[in-house]
């Protein structure tokens, strides 16, 4: 049997809380990783590379949501910038809004694990690993890139699956910010076709659900397509396919693996021991649901070419491993976590887009590797 007794982690959270209280730890949890990512990747205040191109296009977005300015390749994406012009961060202040919602993201697995674990320190590593993932680091390095955002909404219908109503709002929603999230649908639909005792009444049901949440969106694209030509529309991704099915994959093949290990680096481990754990537990919908999930996620690459961005959908991948980690201690999971959680910290950020691999810039990088 596990031992129970508190951890040196543990007392500290527990320590925090008295005097934070749990929402409020679960917030300098956000706040303090926000920062630690600062120092693991340096801001990308003036944008990088292809994030000139996009950090144009989604400013302007934030001074109009809606102008539709001609050629712009991020029209259709527009929930972030709209936000980010409500609470007036408009133009090149767009960038905060991101990082707020990076933030965001921690403090909420903060609080999610710290609800679900056992343990209270649990949930600080589960935090840990978000922070030094690229799902954070990119963010950070990129802040002109509006997936944060989606980041949350996958997150947030990872919580609500059993709550269909506030599930499919959450889908329909998330769209407006990116349309990459139905790459995410076969895992969720998977993992519910796995539970049901009706499957093809559910598979029905599911069917219909996910058309009426597209429904907006797809009128929202025609209405705007209608209103100005608009840059990197459908048929600029399909249109090459007609010729060479394999066009955009040829371009990635070479730096997948590169993209791939960018999203959590040396954690990936703990994915894997999760697998294992869930295996060993009989637990095989969860298992193969991670490898739909990888399928599904790994399938963009077929039709897009920014390896790193693409690939960091399959991050709910993590959340799973953890919790089925941190339910039992399997694994001896909190003996060595914390010195994985280190390593990735410590490792040099890699992103790779089209055919490009490079490594971010870093002051730890700098420091301990250069």
């Amino acid at each position: 049997m596990e031992d129970v007794a508190p951890s040196r982690l543990d007392r500290g959270v527990l320590a925090v809380e008295r005097r934070l209280g749990r929402a409020g730890t679960a917030a300098a949890v956000g706040a303090v990783g926000l920062a630690l990512a600062c120092v693991a990747v340096a801001p990308g205040v003036v944008p990088q590379k292809l994030g000139q191109f996009y950090a144009q296009s989604y400013a302007w977005l934030s001074l109009d949501p809606f102008v539709n300015a001609s050629q712009n390749p991020v029209a259709f994406r527009p929930l972030t910038p709209l936000i980010s012009w409500a609470v007036g961060l408009r133009g090149s202040r767009l960038l905060f809004t991101n990082l707020t919602l990076a933030a965001l993201l921690l403090s909420c697995v903060f609080a999610w694990f710290r609800r679900r674990a056992p343990r209270p320190g649990d949930a600080l590593l589960a935090a840990a690993v978000f922070c030094f993932s690229f799902l954070t680091l990119g963010t950070v390095f990129s802040p002109y890139y509006c997936d944060a955002l989606t980041y949350l909404v996958i997150f947030a219908m990872a919580c609500a699956r059993g709550r269909p109503l506030v599930f499919y709002a959450l889908f329909a929603v998330g769209l407006f910010n990116r349309e990459s999230l139905v790459f995410v649908v076969p895992w969720f639909a998977f993992l519910e076709l796995w539970d049901s005792l009706r499957r093809v009444r559910t598979l029905a049901t599911q069917s219909l659900c996910y058309s009426v949440a597209l429904a907006p969106y797809l009128f929202f694209r025609a209405w705007m397509a209608a209103r100005a030509p608009m840059a990197l529309g459908v048929e600029d991704y399909l249109a090459p396919l007609a010729a060479d099915p394999l066009h955009f994959f040829r371009q990635t093949a070479r730096f997948q693996w590169a993209g791939l290990y960018s999203i959590f680096g040396p954690a990936w481990v703990l994915v894997t021991a999760g697998a294992v754990a869930l295996w060993r537990r009989g637990e095989r919908g969860a298992v193969l649901g991670l490898a739909v999930l990888g399928v599904s996620v790994w399938s963009q690459l077929f039709v897009a070419i920014d390896t790193s961005r693409l690939l960091a959908l399959v991050f709910p991948a993590m959340l799973v491993a953890l919790e089925a980690l941190f339910r039992d201690g399997s694994l001896r999971v909190r003996e060595w976590a914390p010195w994985v959680v280190l390593v990735q910290a410590l490792a040099p950020p890699t992103q790779a887009v089209a055919n490009l691999y490079f490594a971010m810039d870093s002051l730890v990088a700098t420091l301990l590797w250069k």
